[in-house]
């Protein structure tokens, strides 16, 4: 095969089902995985599609949506699914000090109970001011 019609056919293939692999595609137009890899280039690099809508996504910046990205998940369901995580995760408990009800995630909650403490107050200053009044 002559290699403008190689990059031609790995490019359509591409654009139409951007879930093949390199070898996939190597072993449909006769060429090995590598050649496929050096073909599609920086096109294929950084395009995933998301699990939940199927969009096409992309890495933007390091650090902000690589964990999204590799868990192939678009911007949108990210924020929708982390934030599902984050509310079921959690443990409301109320105040002894000041009353207010505050919420702990699950693996603070399992630690202070393998140390033996109790959770009870909402913040620093509460735990203070029931150490200045019990003690």
């Amino acid at each position: 095969m002559s290699p403008t019609l190689v990059r031609d056919s790995t490019h359509r293939m591409l654009e139409v089902n951007p879930s093949l692999t390199y070898a996939e595609i190597g072993r449909l137009l006769g060429v090995s995985r590598e050649r496929i890899r050096q073909v599609a280039g920086k096109r294929r690099r950084n395009i995933r599609s998301c699990k939940i809508c199927g969009q096409l996504i992309q890495v933007r910046r390091k650090r902000v949506t690589q964990t999204a990205y590799r868990l192939c998940y678009c911007a949108e369901c990210w924020a929708i699914a982390k934030q599902r995580r984050s509310i079921a995760n959690r443990i409301d408990f109320t105040c002894e000090v000041c009353g207010i009800d505050f919420s702990r995630t699950e693996g603070i909650v399992r630690c202070m109970k393998k140390r033996g403490h109790k959770i009870r107050w909402c913040s620093r200053r509460c735990h203070g001011k029931w150490l200045g009044t019990n003690r």
